[in-house]
C-alpha cells in the first residue's frame, strides 16, 4: 500500500505475491482493492470451509481483514460479541474482525491462539497489524519510500523486487556466529523486517508506529507451591490441548517419544473420540549411533516413541529418511526456509511435514515447552548461564572474515545482554542469570524454532499448532520459580511432575533429547560442502575465510558434532544465495 497512487496500480504485484504463497493456502484465494490498500489471501481451510473466505469485510465494508492462524477461544469470544455483532459465518476470522471493531486494539489481550493479521480501515485509510504472543505465525514487511508491503514469508516480498535481493549482512553474520538466535530480529534479505512476537503496528499517512502489546515477563512474583502448581499445570495443559484441537478437520500429532510430544498425544487421544494419527521420523542407522558422542540428540527416540504409541493406543505413521537424499534435499530446505536453515533437525521437520500433509491438515507439536518450562540442560550449567557467550560457545564458530567482526562471540554477547537488560534482567546472581537466560531463549531461540516449525509445515500446506503457546498456559509458566521448574538437577521438573500417570514412566523420566538427525552423514557433508565452497566461492568468501572450511572437508578429517553442523550451515548459505540470487552489499 501507498498513499500517493491508487491501490489498483498494485494489483499485479499483489497477485505475484499471492501466487508465491500458494503452498500456505491451497484451499482458496481472494483479492481486495481499496482506495490505497490492495490485499490478497491464500487459505488453508480448517474452520468453516464455506464461510471463512478472505479477505473478509465487515457489514458496512469499512474494515477488511486478512489473517493467518487460529484463535482457539473464538467460540467464547463469539458469545461475548454476539450482542454487538451479527455473525454471518462460523469462522474465527470473523471473530477477529468483530473483536477489533468492538474492542479496538485491546482485542489482542483477549485472543488465545496463534495469529498474524492486517486490518484495513477504508474510512480512515489506515492499517493495523498484530502478531501473537510468541510469534508462532509470521509477519514480514517492507516499509521503503512511502510503500508498505507485507506477507507471511519474506520470499513473497522478494518475488516483487525490481532486482535480485541484497543480503542483510548483520543477519547473515548472526546466522554464522549464533544460529540458534538468528533470523528473528530482521530478515536475511536487506529492507525486509519481521514484526516481532507480541507486537503490533499501525500505518497511516503520517507514517508507521510499532509497539509491544505483550511480553514474556519473568520479573513478577514467582511461585514455589509445588503441589498446587502441579495440579494447576495439569488442568491448564488439558484446556490448552482441548482448544488446540478445535477444527472442522481431523488433527494429528508429531510423536518423537519425548516428554512434550508424548504428553500432547496422550491428552489429545483422551479428548478426541476418533483414533489419533501420529507421525514419527526415523533416520538411517538411528538405533546404532553412540549417543555418548552427541550433545544435542542424547538418545534414540525409536523405542520411546514405540512404547508411547502402544501404551496410548494411537495409530503410528513412521517416516523413514534415507541418508542418500539429505545433501540433495538441502537445496530445497534452503529455498523453503528463507531465514536460512539453522539446525540439522530441520530435515526432520521437513520430512515429517511432507508425510503428515498427505493425511492431515493440522498437527499438534511440542514446541515452546522447553523454552517456557525450563527444559534445557544448559540451565543446570553455571558456565553456560553466566552470559549469552556460554551458549554461543557450544556451537562451532564459523571463520567469519575479520573485516566484518573481529570477535563474533563478544559482539553478539553484548547484543543479547542489551536485549535482556532492556527488559529489566540482570546477570548477577544465579537466579537472575537463569531468568535472563530463559528470557533470551524465549525471545530469540524459541522465536527461531517457531519460524522453522511454521515455514516447514506450511511449505506442505500443513498447520503446526502449538498448545504450549496457549495464552493461559504462558501466563502460568511466567509465575513458576525457576528452582521449581528445575529441581533435583532435573530440567523441566514441574512439567514432568504434571505428566505423572498420563504418559509412560520411561518417557516421563528420560533425559531431554532434541529431534533426531542423521549422525553418520559426515562423509556426504564433506563431499557436498567441498563442492559448495568451489561453486559459491565468491558469495561465501564475502563472509567467510574459506581455507579453514576446506580443511574440514578433507576425507581424513574426523568431525565432531558442532563442526558437522557448521558444514550444514555453510552449505545451506550457499544454496540460499544461489536460489535467491542474493547480492552482497
Amino acid at each position: 500500500m501507498r498513499y500517493d497512487v491508487p491501490a489498483q496500480e498494485s494489483t499485479a504485484s499483489v497477485r505475484v505475491m499471492q501466487r508465491s504463497l500458494r503452498h500456505r493456502g491451497p484451499d482458496g484465494d481472494g483479492l481486495f482493492i481499496g482506495s490505497f490498500a490492495a490485499l490478497a489471501h491464500t487459505r488453508l481451510a480448517l474452520l468453516d470451509p464455506a464461510g471463512g473466505a478472505q479477505p473478509m469485510h465487515g457489514a458496512d465494508d469499512r474494515y477488511t481483514l486478512v489473517y493467518n492462524g487460529e484463535v482457539y477461544n473464538y467460540l467464547e469470544l463469539r458469545d461475548e460479541l454476539r450482542p454487538f455483532w451479527e455473525f454471518r459465518t462460523g469462522s474465527d476470522t470473523e471473530v477477529i474482525l468483530a473483536a477489533y471493531v468492538v474492542w479496538g486494539e485491546a482485542c489482542l489481550l483477549r485472543f488465545n491462539g496463534m495469529f498474524a493479521f492486517f486490518l484495513w480501515d477504508e474510512h480512515k485509510a489506515e492499517g493495523f497489524a498484530a502478531r501473537d504472543r510468541l510469534g508462532i505465525k509470521p509477519f514480514a514487511y517492507r516499509h521503503v519510500g512511502g510503500t508498505f508491503q507485507f506477507a507471511s514469508e519474506a520470499k513473497a516480498l522478494v518475488s516483487i523486487f525490481e532486482q535480485s535481493p541484497r543480503a542483510h549482512v548483520p543477519s547473515i553474520l548472526e546466522y554464522l556466529a549464533a544460529p540458534c538466535f538468528s533470523g528473528v530480529e530482521h530478515a536475511m534479505f536487506d529492507e525486509i523486517d519481521y514484526l516481532q512476537a507480541g507486537h503490533a503496528l499501525r500505518i497511516t499517512r503520517a507514517g508507521m508506529r510499532v509497539w509491544r502489546w505483550w511480553d514474556f515477563d519473568l520479573l513478577g512474583e514467582l511461585r514455589r507451591d509445588t503441589e498446587c502448581l502441579t495440579e494447576e499445570l495439569r488442568e491448564r495443559l488439558m484446556q490448552a490441548v482441548s482448544r488446540s484441537l478445535r477444527a472442522d478437520v481431523p488433527v494429528g500429532t508429531y510423536l518423537s517419544g519425548g516428554v512434550d510430544s508424548t504428553l500432547l498425544t496422550a491428552l489429545a487421544s483422551q479428548l478426541k473420540p476418533e483414533p489419533l494419527l501420529t507421525f514419527t521420523v526415523r533416520f538411517t542407522e538411528q538405533d546404532h549411533y553412540d549417543y555418548a558422542r552427541s550433545t544435542i540428540v542424547t538418545s534414540d527416540d525409536t523405542p520411546f516413541a514405540q512404547e508411547a504409541a502402544e501404551e496410548l493406543g494411537v495409530s503410528s505413521h513412521w517416516v523413514a529418511v534415507e541418508r542418500a537424499g539429505l545433501t540433495r534435499d538441502l537445496g530445497q530446505l534452503s529455498a523453503i526456509n528463507d531465514a536460512l536453515p539453522a539446525w540439522e533437525q530441520e530435515f526432520a521437520q521437513h520430512y515429517l511435514a511432507r508425510a503428515a500433509s498427505r493425511q492431515r491438515k493440522a498437527v499438534l507439536v511440542g514446541d515452546a515447552a522447553d523454552e517456557t518450562h525450563y527444559g534445557y540442560h544448559f540451565l543446570l550449567d553455571e558456565e553456560a548461564t553466566c552470559s549469552p557467550a556460554g551458549i554461543l560457545r557450544r556451537f562451532a564458530q564459523a571463520p567469519i572474515r575479520r573485516e566484518w567482526l573481529s570477535d563474533p562471540v563478544r559482539h553478539f554477547e553484548d547484543h543479547y545482554i542489551r536485549l535482556t537488560t532492556a527488559a529489566g534482567h540482570r546477570w548477577h546472581t544465579p537466579l537472575e542469570r537463569t531468568l535472563a537466560t530463559t528470557y533470551l531463549i524465549v525471545k530469540r531461540w524459541l522465536a527461531r524454532l517457531l519460524h522453522n516449525g511454521d515455514i516447514h509445515a506450511m511449505a506442505w500446506s500443513l498447520e503446526a499448532r502449538v498448545p504450549f503457546g496457549d495464552a493461559d498456559l504462558l501466563d502460568f509458566a511466567r509465575q513458576v520459580h525457576p528452582f521449581v521448574g528445575i529441581h533435583e538437577r532435573t530440567e523441566k521438573w514441574l512439567l514432568r511432575q504434571a505428566c505423572a500417570g498420563i504418559i509412560p514412566e520411561g518417557v516421563r523420566l528420560r533425559k531431554k533429547s532434541a529431534l533426531p538427525k542423521d549422525q553418520g552423514v559426515q562423509a556426504e557433508y564433506q563431499v557436498a560442502a567441498a563442492r559448495a565452497l568451489d561453486e559459491s566461492a565468491p558469495f561465501l568468501g564475502a563472509f567467510l575465510e574459506l581455507p579453514s572450511l576446506r580443511a574440514l572437508c578433507r576425507p581424513e578429517r574426523l568431525l565432531h558434532e558442532a563442526e558437522r553442523a557448521l558444514l550444514f550451515r555453510v552449505m545451506a548459505l550457499a544454496h540460499w544465495g544461489r536460489h535467491y540470487a542474493v547480492r552482497v552489499p
